[in-house]
């Protein structure tokens, strides 16, 4: 198996744990402790779980972790969404999270 820092689906979603994470530190979302903390739990589990699939070094594990991981992303996009449509966040920079969040969904989708 390739090494972990080869692995487009993690990089990406390492970028997209800083991105998401950043949203929640300032601006209206940042009093919305609920939705933040949620948002930071999901935003950081995507690279975690594919870490953790990816050290455990077996098949069947690294496919359970890259669920989990799925999960979390979809779990995050969701979030993102909702954090615009209450305009807690602006447009634009919670599209890019988005975006990047999409392409980890389909990063991992192709993974697994």
């Amino acid at each position: 198996m390739q090494k972990l820092a080869s692995l487009d689906a993690w990089t990406k979603s390492r970028e997209l744990s800083r991105t998401a994470y950043r949203l929640t530190l300032e601006g209206k979302l940042s009093k919305h402790f609920g939705l933040a903390d949620q948002i930071r739990r999901a935003a950081a589990a995507v690279p975690a779980n594919i870490a953790e699939g990816y050290a455990l070094a077996t098949t069947p594990q690294f496919i359970r972790c890259l669920r989990i991981a799925l999960g979390s992303a979809t779990e995050l996009s969701t979030h993102l969404e909702l954090a615009v449509e209450m305009e807690l966040v602006a447009a634009a920079p919670a599209g890019k999270a988005i975006s990047l969040c999409n392409r980890v969904i389909a990063l991992l989708i192709g993974l697994l």
